[in-house]
């Protein structure tokens, strides 16, 4: 795995240095600014595969050069880890919008810096076998975590692997307590057939806005977990019960009177199961936790259908 580390201490990046090779991961670059580290992934040959950034830095701070290499084509995916020993929700929610996928606390433990790295090569894994065309491009409605729908122009909204590395780095920070909720869309099998990618895309992107419409006063971070589902992330504090929140997401959804190309109804109904409060560590990774809201969202599903009459919006 090739690496970029950016920081503007040279004792970090010597650090840094020694700590990957100790863990196995020897092929690393070093930049001591962001604007070193543009030109480094500006120029011809073989791309980065992971970068890490520090957040603090004089001049171009981590979070804004993250930003600004989401914009390069070549990395809109590539495993961004966030270095710094900022706490601050703030800081946090901006980095994971800005782009960030992981987080590494300083000062640095070789435990947790190694497990960040694993779990990047894990990414860069199994975006290689989704990219290699081993899996269809049009499994998206079937495949948990699909990076193929490109769904944009949403802040909050963020990959299904940095969401669960977002709740880990709360939890860890000991930052206020969170809830994670999942969104469930009826018939998306259905809609999935029906509609062309791009129509695809336009319906998830409708139910993201509706979700966002309904969250405004909200800090809320989300991701879209495949197969008609978002999760998403909040804080307990004066939160929407759920079933109030799902009718106000579905009005937003019927005013939008969404249509396919063809001029026919693209009904878009939601279920949202009950809010699960996270417990969780190293040893009990987000995607349980995930597993969990998914599941409760498709009983919530189920319960629906089986008795519309009860159902009103």
């Amino acid at each position: 795995m090739k690496i970029l580390a950016v920081d503007d201490n040279q004792l970090t990046l010597d650090l840094l240095s020694k700590l990957t090779g100790q863990l196995g991961f020897g092929d690393i670059t070093t930049a001591s600014s962001g604007e070193a580290a543009l030109q480094l992934l500006g120029r011809d040959g073989p791309a980065f595969d992971c970068l890490l950034f520090d957040i603090q830095m004089t001049g171009m701070d981590g979070i804004e050069l993250c930003s600004l290499v989401r914009a390069l084509p070549v990395y809109q995916h590539t495993p961004i880890i966030m270095l710094t020993s900022m706490t601050d929700r703030d800081y946090v929610d901006r980095a994971f919008k800005a782009g960030a996928t992981d987080y590494a606390n300083k000062p640095f433990h070789i435990s947790e810096l190694g497990a960040r790295l694993r779990i990047a090569q894990q990414i860069i894994a199994a975006r290689s076998v989704t990219t290699s065309g081993n899996q269809r491009a049009d499994d998206d409605a079937a495949h948990p975590v699909s990076d193929s729908v490109q769904i944009t122009g949403f802040p909050s909204l963020i990959s299904y692997d940095a969401l669960g590395n977002y709740l880990l780095q709360l939890s860890k920070a000991g930052l206020a307590g969170s809830q994670v909720l999942a969104v469930k869309i009826h018939r998306i099998d259905a809609i999935h057939a029906k509609a062309s990618p791009r129509e695809f895309a336009y319906a998830l992107g409708e139910v993201a806005d509706a979700i966002s419409g309904a969250l405004t006063t909200q800090n809320i971070m989300m991701a879209y977990a495949g197969n008609g589902a978002f999760l998403l992330v909040l804080g307990r504090t004066g939160c929407t019960l759920s079933d109030e929140l799902e009718l106000e997401i579905q009005n937003l959804l019927d005013d939008k009177g969404t249509e396919y190309d063809d001029g026919d109804p693209l009904d878009l109904d939601i279920s949202i199961g009950n809010p699960i409060i996270p417990r969780l560590n190293t040893t009990h990774p987000a995607n349980d936790i995930f597993e969990r809201a998914l599941a409760r969202a498709e009983r919530r599903m189920t319960q629906k259908i089986s008795q519309p009459a009860e159902v009103t919006h």
